[in-house]
């Protein structure tokens, strides 16, 4: 027994060549889409609001990132009155 087990053909050393290839190849084009993928979302526009509490007692703040501010978010947890939004 020689070394021959371990030596490989021209054919098989062919094979593996084409096959590195190929997935070099299709690894490219994934890379590719995903980079087209990405350019082709929009961005989101989120917004900056402000809210602070119009009550003397209160003093509460706070900052929020949202598309749109809801009902809920302008109301104060502490004293259950309405802030005022200023958008930055």
């Amino acid at each position: 027994m020689g070394l021959d087990k371990w030596l490989k053909t021209e054919e098989e050393v062919e094979r593996e060549e084409k096959k590195k290839a190929v997935l070099t190849e299709a690894k490219k084009s994934k890379r590719e889409s995903e980079k087209l993928s990405t350019f082709k979302s929009p961005p989101t526009q989120l917004v900056k609001y402000v809210l602070v509490c119009p009550n003397a007692k209160c003093k509460y703040q706070k900052t929020i990132m949202k598309k749109q501010l809801k009902e809920k978010d302008k109301i104060c947890p502490r004293c259950n009155k309405e802030m005022k939004v200023k958008k930055t």
